[in-house]
């Protein structure tokens, strides 16, 4: 049970309490006004329901797993950065369409051997081999740092 302190203590805070507020009066309706706006919107009930959760959320963020997967997406992200732009660009920009086009005419006879050959000989499939190649390599041995 808390201390009951003396009558006079309490009016003395509330002096000061009200002088905050005269000092402050515009900026407290200000704030009001905006706390009217969020309640209104929706907001603030959001913003109570996210508070109440935020304990479970917390402690499903810092789980083991969570941090890992958070640590594989960095060092993803991290990769992709290393590559050129206009590369990842071009890929963004029109690879989803080429397949998209390619998807929405199915194929109606068996890809023939030499249709396969010609796709294997193409410049684009032996860049795309290098490239893959080239990645396989890395994984296999560090390779020395150039002078």
């Amino acid at each position: 049970m808390a201390e009951e302190r003396p009558v006079q203590v309490d009016r003395e805070a509330l002096d000061r309490l009200l002088a905050k507020l005269a000092q402050h009066q515009e900026a407290i309706e200000q704030l009001l006004a905006v706390i009217g706006r969020l309640q209104r919107t929706g907001l603030l009930a959001a913003v109570e329901g996210l508070l109440e959760e935020f304990d479970e959320m917390f402690s499903a963020a810092t789980r083991r797993e969570f941090m890992t997967l958070m640590a594989n997406l960095m060092m993803i992200a991290g990769a992709l950065g290393q590559v050129r732009y206009e590369t990842l660009f071009r890929l963004a920009m029109y690879a989803a369409q080429a397949a998209n086009e390619k998807l929405a005419q199915p194929r109606t006879r068996p890809l023939g051997l030499m249709e396969m050959w010609r796709m294997l000989r193409s410049p684009e499939m032996a860049q795309a081999l290098e490239v893959m190649l080239a990645a396989l390599q890395a994984l296999r041995a560090p390779r020395p740092a150039s002078p």
